[in-house]
């Protein structure tokens, strides 16, 4: 009879969300621009080192008195006329960024996006959410 070397859950069915059985040589999926998972110094899950670093800046400027109102990956949605934009399978078009705080110092409200790599359909988000929030900053860090 042969030896298995994997546990025997993973025999039967995939794992799920690539959490695997110790001793699986079952390998994780890995991230599309090769990003590692990261949690930053006050809890929160990021997808990569970046912006587990930048968010730890963020929450040291919260504290520092410098910025308020810092959320997690808020929710934009398009809307160009009144109309909202939505892709052929009928779901809203939405820019989701990485964090939103507002400064201090002029009261501006600051959506921030952190990019390691630039993907082919930024330039073209980055466009439509100036276009429809002009009273909102967009940064790139």
């Amino acid at each position: 009879m042969p030896r298995r070397t994997r546990c025997a859950r993973a025999w039967v069915c995939p794992p799920p969300r690539g959490r695997h059985c110790e001793g699986s040589s079952v390998k994780r999926r890995t991230h599309k621009y090769a990003a590692k998972q990261a949690d930053c110094c006050f809890g929160h899950v990021h997808p990569s080192k970046r912006e587990a670093r930048r968010c730890a800046d963020l929450h040291l400027l919260l504290r520092a008195g410098e910025i308020s109102e810092l959320v997690n990956e808020p929710k934009y949605y398009f809307e160009v006329n009144g109309r909202a934009l939505v892709h052929d399978n009928g779901r809203r078009a939405v820019f989701t960024p990485d964090f939103r705080y507002r400064r201090k110092r002029d009261g501006r409200l600051v959506v921030e996006d952190t990019k390691g790599m630039s993907v082919r359909d930024w330039p073209l988000r980055k466009a439509l959410f100036r276009a429809c929030y002009p009273d909102i900053e967009l940064i790139e860090s």
